[in-house]
């Protein structure tokens, strides 16, 4: 399949910030966008019937299932199902219920930073070669550096990339709440370094739970990271004897 401008790019959740980012970078390349969001989740199935490229722009924490729900009416085989998840084990399986080819992308970039020279992982999983090679043409035009990896690569990546830091500052809050810790003091006594370590577990608390809780949690690698985490601290508490 050859990714030509005039196809059709439904995006489900093209609404969202990253669903906009792209419906914005398929349209300069000459790409037709239809979008839907949470309050026309009824155009989903006809989006699913009728577009070119359709492409899941939706909440981790209920991707696969929405997923799944509209692949149900994909039906055609000259259709391309890609999605912009954090993790792509569960949402690669459940693309593949399509009848169309799939391929998992993950954007390593937040909505408003600009593509160029930014990384897209594609995970292949039910498509031809020519179908890779197009959309890796097409998103390199838009100025991304294009990796490649399988599904079950990308998680076990992303349990360090992602769920390592992340599950590193909900421990941090979570032992400062346990301990009842005066953080406006503590800061005041910080160096510039403990200070910046600080305020990572800050931002990390500001954002929406919804977006790093499912990011932590639904890695499929997370329990190995567990495992290890574990042994770490049994050997912390066998130096502190």
């Amino acid at each position: 399949m050859k990714l030509t401008k005039g196809m059709t790019v439904g995006i489900i959740g093209g609404k969202g910030r990253t669903g906009q980012q792209f419906a914005k970078l398929f349209r300069a390349q000459g790409f037709r966008v239809q979008v839907t969001g949470s309050k026309t989740p009824e155009k989903n199935i006809e989006l699913a019937k009728t577009a070119d490229i359709l492409l899941f722009s939706v909440p981790l924490q209920v991707a696969a299932e929405i997923i799944r729900s509209v692949c149900k009416h994909a039906k055609r085989k000259d259709q391309l199902i890609l999605d912009v998840s954090s993790l792509k084990v569960d949402t690669v399986r459940a693309m593949q219920t399509a009848r169309g080819e799939v391929i998992g992308m993950h954007p390593l970039f937040g909505p408003f930073t600009d593509p160029k020279g930014e990384e897209v992982i594609l995970c292949p999983a039910k498509a031809s070669q020519e179908t890779e090679k197009s959309l890796t043409e097409v998103l390199q035009v838009m100025g991304f550096t294009v990796l490649r990896m399988t599904p079950k690569e990308h998680d076990t990546l992303m349990a360090i990339v992602q769920v390592i830091p992340h599950l590193k500052s909900l421990l941090i809050a979570d032992l400062l709440k346990s301990m009842k810790v005066d953080l406006p003091r503590i800061m005041r006594s910080c160096t510039p370094t403990y200070e910046l370590e600080f305020n990572v577990v800050g931002r990390f608390l500001d954002d929406s739970a919804a977006l790093y809780m499912p990011i932590i949690f639904k890695n499929p690698a997370l329990k190995n990271v567990m495992k290890h985490l574990q042994k770490s601290m049994q050997r912390a508490e066998g130096i502190a004897r």
